[in-house]
């Protein structure tokens, strides 16, 4: 709503306009526009209360909870540090990442890390994945087996004493120690109708669903882990949840037919193929019908 006065200037004659805006609701009261912004989040999260719905500071803290368990995966395949193939393992991932260098341009500063709105800095997920820390962190986990040196013991002479006969006995050894249990799953978190689940893939074929992902060129809404989490609750026998996935990401392919499911004779890592390109087709967006007008 706005007041507009048109007059001349007592002394110069000059014509000059003064207006007078603010802002109005439909009932033509004033709206009041001090820290809207903080405003309009209060009452966003008071209707995802309402709602039972996940609040954006809780979904930011999973998906930055996310990055730095892969983050430290992802360092721990490295068989040796390489800050470059460091980027590039977490862009396979899906992530964006977007190095940044000082004023010269030579020398890496920082880096963030995220997908879509949640972007972090790289001290944000971790003070051990800034740069500054990155392979000291790598270093730490790929320790160097050190080397005990002997010393020589000094020659000592002792009188000759007569040798006497003593029997030898031989005792088992009995060794109290237990070998430490090693992971053989992985633990992955799928967003399946608004709600979170938690699943474990074999270590065996996980390889497979994060690194053989590939988005079809017509496809705008998918993304790799989209179809990733669809191949993987295939390869869990989870057809409804794998088929409501690649609905919400915009698929439209149809979901596995009657008698779906592993063979007698079949390997694991063919079988995990075989479910990542029933995945592909299901999150295919579907296709548009002719259809002929007179």
């Amino acid at each position: 709503m706005s007041v507009a006065a048109l007059h001349r200037d007592s002394k110069s004659g000059t014509l000059h306009l003064h207006l007078d805006c603010c802002r109005v609701d439909n009932e033509g009261k004033t709206n009041d526009v001090h820290d809207v912004h903080i405003r309009a989040m209060k009452a966003a999260e008071i209707i995802n209360a309402r709602h039972g719905w996940e609040q954006p500071q809780e979904v930011r803290e999973m998906r930055q909870q996310d990055i730095a368990e892969f983050c430290e995966y992802t360092l721990q395949k490295m068989d040796s540090f390489d800050i470059d193939r460091y980027f590039d393992m977490l862009r396979m991932r899906g992530y964006e990442v977007n190095p940044r260098y000082d004023t010269t341009n030579c020398k890496l500063v920082g880096y963030t890390i995220g997908k879509n709105a949640s972007v972090f800095k790289a001290s944000a997920i971790g003070r051990k994945f800034m740069v500054s820390q990155l392979e000291a962190t790598w270093k730490k986990m790929h320790p160097k087996p050190t080397q005990v040196k002997m010393r020589p013991a000094s020659p000592s002479v002792s009188p000759a004493r007569p040798a006497r006969h003593v029997a030898q006995t031989t005792k088992p050894t009995q060794s109290n120690s237990k070998p430490l249990p090693v992971a053989t799953k992985t633990a992955f978190n799928v967003n399946v109708s608004g709600e979170m689940k938690r699943i474990y893939i074999p270590n065996t074929v996980k390889d497979i669903f994060l690194n053989e992902v590939q988005v079809p060129d017509s496809d705008m809404t998918a993304s790799r882990e989209d179809i990733s989490h669809v191949g993987m609750l295939l390869f869990l026998d989870m057809i409804d949840a794998a088929t409501t996935v690649s609905e919400s990401c915009g698929g439209g392919g149809s979901a596995p037919s009657s008698g779906w499911g592993k063979d007698d004779d079949e390997d694991e890592r063919e079988r995990a193929r075989r479910c990542l390109q029933m995945a592909h087709a299901m999150c295919k967006p579907p296709q548009k019908r002719r259809s002929f007008h007179r």
